[in-house]
């Protein structure tokens, strides 16, 4: 059994990833939506099947637009397609009576449904490659970061069908990952600590940055990504971790543990993203307080978190976290978000000064990315500000 699941996710997995790149996406969205129009009704699956494996298509992506036609627009959509191939063939529409079932033979709707069908066809095909080429397209300097993206994500594809599903989406989704590939916001050094990993995406990007650079296949016009000698990732979630180690290998070492009880090992850089608001506002500061006494100097903190005076996208945030909490039986769990002025003083107590870093925030959410260093030591002091007690 175990060889046979694998086998089905692997196939599922190369059934997803065939046909890969914006105009076959594309392509394979359109010609799926217009099949699925056709009025011929179980062979939908047959035909795509057949036409994308000849045009070099995303079968999967195309039988799921076919569905198009799905039992609640059907009706509506069998109705536009006679009523269209009506007009198209005499240039007037069915009468809306029960008489024209009856006065009508059967021949005249088969035929107007069609040409409608063909016509109706290919308008929604056009329409809808429109809006999947609008959401996916990838231009000029992006896409070699695409290939950065399929690349990272790719190496989830042996843990679960559903991890690297989300591998696809968030990184390719979240600005923070592409900002985390900027000299602006990190620099190279000795050790990268991410505090919360996850499954490790960031580390997977930077690991496979990494690679692309050795491999001569970097973009020249980019500023070369940050490097660092070692990577650590911290997780609490046993699973979680599974799947960060086996996805990162040697390229990162995983430790399943919680930070706040952790010792955090000296590092140039620290990764903390989506981490400080699941966390009591005493521990957010003496977690805090721990990286800066361990960052090496020079060093820099990576902080993504929620602004809390930040309207209905906080609320949008807040509603994702709760709902997340709940699918994951962790309704108990409570948050503890800040404005952004209410995290610049939180981060001054605990030794930082703090940039907020410019992120394409294409997303409903405030989130805010903040870059912090050590503050100056002031003239006569021989220590960083302590914490309050």
């Amino acid at each position: 059994m175990p060889a046979v699941s694998a086998h089905l996710r692997q196939r599922f997995i190369d059934l997803r990833s065939e046909g890969a790149g914006t105009l076959r996406e594309t392509a394979a969205v359109g010609v799926g939506v217009f099949i699925g129009c056709l009025p011929l009704y179980g062979f939908h699956l047959l035909i795509c099947w057949v036409v994308g494996f000849a045009l070099g298509l995303n079968r999967l992506k195309m039988y799921l637009a076919a569905n198009i036609s799905n039992p609640f627009v059907a009706p509506w959509l069998l109705f536009a397609e006679v009523q269209t191939g009506a007009w198209l063939r005499r240039g007037s529409f069915h009468a809306l009576a029960a008489s024209t079932l009856t006065n009508t033979g059967i021949a005249v709707f088969g035929i107007d449904l069609v040409v409608g069908s063909v016509f109706v066809g290919a308008v929604l095909a056009i329409l809808m490659a429109g809006a999947t080429y609008a959401a996916v397209r990838t231009v000029g300097v992006d896409e070699p970061f695409a290939e950065l993206v399929r690349a990272a994500a790719d190496r989830y594809a042996g843990t679960s069908i559903t991890a690297w599903e989300f591998a696809r989406g968030k990184l390719r989704g979240d600005p923070v990952y592409r900002a985390s590939l900027s000299g602006d916001a990190l620099r190279s050094g000795t050790t990268l600590v991410d505090i919360g990993c996850g499954q490790g995406l960031t580390l997977a990007l930077l690991a496979e940055a990494r690679r692309s650079v050795d491999a001569g296949t970097w973009p020249p016009a980019w500023p070369l990504p940050p490097r660092f000698d070692r990577m650590v990732g911290i997780e609490t979630r046993r699973r979680v971790a599974a799947i960060a180690r086996t996805a990162l290998g040697r390229d990162a070492a995983i430790i399943e543990a919680d930070a706040r009880s952790v010792s955090l090992e000296p590092a140039s850089a620290v990764l903390l993203f989506d981490v400080l608001h699941l966390m009591r506002p005493e521990e957010q500061e003496s977690l805090l307080a721990a990286t800066a006494s361990r960052l090496e100097p020079g060093g820099v903190v990576l902080v993504r978190e929620v602004d809390a005076s930040g309207g209905w996208r906080f609320v949008t945030v807040w509603l994702g976290n709760r709902l997340k909490a709940i699918a994951f039986g962790t309704w108990r769990q409570s948050f503890h978000p800040r404005s952004e002025a209410e995290w610049r003083a939180c981060f001054a107590r605990c030794g930082f000064q703090s940039d907020v870093q410019p992120v394409a925030n294409r997303t409903p959410f405030a989130n805010t990315l903040f870059r912090l260093t050590a503050a100056p030591v002031a003239s006569g002091s021989t220590s960083r500000s302590s914490l309050p007690a």
